[in-house]
């Protein structure tokens, strides 16, 4: 029996630090997006991160709030941030 992959995304999240660079996942009325941004901020169910790259109409420098894993009501894998070099 190999990793368990909900365990390895938990573990992920808690090595989510202000600073750390991500590949942020998420979407809205306009369509989905994705782009590397550095975390800013995080608090218990979200993560706030700073786009370093534009993606759609967000500009590079762009503040967007993702939630965490922990909010499983809007978690999910188009709505989420990954670190920048993970193995899952």
């Amino acid at each position: 029996m190999g990793p368990d992959p909900i365990l390895a995304l938990h573990q992920e999240d808690q090595n989510l630090a202000a600073g750390v660079t991500v590949t942020a996942f998420w979407f809205d009325f306009r369509g989905r997006y994705h782009a590397r941004a550095v975390v800013e901020s995080l608090r218990t169910d979200v993560v706030r991160v700073r786009l370093v790259e534009a993606a759609g109409p967000h500009a590079a420098g762009s503040l967007i709030d993702i939630p965490r894993i922990s909010d499983s009501q809007n978690w999910s894998s188009e709505n989420c941030v990954r670190l920048a070099v993970s193995g899952v």
